[in-house]
């Protein structure tokens, strides 16, 4: 379970840079790419920041593959991703099992389905949970100037543009080698993001029916009670 918290924190963290509408099915290219120069990359990521500024909220479809260096399998699991201006974010996996995480106004709870309901589960490091859905959440604004003190960022254009992360803190590095975006030229919309780790493991995940600027349901960000897919309701504490 360890591990697969941590999968589900480092996700979380990926669709922050997602940042507007999120599109799926992009094919893959095989042409080269060529690398952009600083002030290429300056204006590919304020037309990114403009697009931003006119989503509201974004509610998506997602798959989740976890591709492992020693074995052929690839282990999967499917979910939906809630954000809503300017603090509000739910992350909740669906298959195979059930989870939810919401950052709603600086505050962070976490939710797993434990006997046919959501138990409320003790964070443990909840400050870093909550420094890291700060840093989400400024970055779903279109502030890339925070994100580059936290990584190294180059970008690439081909068939697509081609954005890659790299931790500057040695700690993070450790657990992430890069954070690779295909990015559509024509809408600057991220398509695939891969989170690849030192070993060679790597997570990749695809977005799906995605909706903009809907009415959300505020339950849905609810840190003590929220709604969930089979009732609200439904919640009790664990580790309190």
């Amino acid at each position: 379970m360890k591990r697969l918290s941590r999968i589900i924190i480092l996700t979380v963290l990926i669709i922050s840079l997602s940042c507007a509408a999120i599109l799926h099915g992009a094919e893959k290219s095989v042409e080269l790419y060529r690398e952009l120069s600083a002030s290429e990359m300056e204006v590919i990521l304020s037309r990114m920041t403009e697009n931003v500024q006119s989503v509201k909220s974004i509610k998506a479809d997602f798959i989740q593959e976890r591709h492992m260096a020693m074995f052929l399998d690839v282990l999967s699991a499917k979910g939906i991703l809630y954000f809503e201006m300017p603090d509000k974010l739910r992350w909740e996996l669906t298959e195979p099992y059930a989870s939810i995480l919401i950052f709603n106004s600086g505050n962070v709870a976490k939710f797993n389905r434990e006997k046919g309901k959501y138990v409320r589960m003790n964070l443990g490091m909840e400050d870093m949970f909550r420094e890291s859905l700060r840093q989400i959440i400024s970055i779903m604004r279109g502030d890339f100037r925070k994100v580059q003190k936290d990584y190294n960022i180059s970008m690439a254009h081909g068939a697509d543009y081609r954005l890659v992360m790299r931790p500057v803190s040695a700690g993070m590095a450790k657990v992430i080698k890069s954070l690779d975006l295909s990015i559509d030229q024509r809408s600057n919309y991220v398509t695939t993001i891969v989170i690849r780790e030192p070993k060679g493991d790597s997570i990749e995940i695809r977005f799906s029916d995605q909706e903009e600027n809907s009415a959300f349901d505020q339950r849905l960000f609810d840190l003590s009670n929220p709604l969930t897919p089979d009732h609200p309701g439904s919640i009790s504490n664990k580790g309190k």
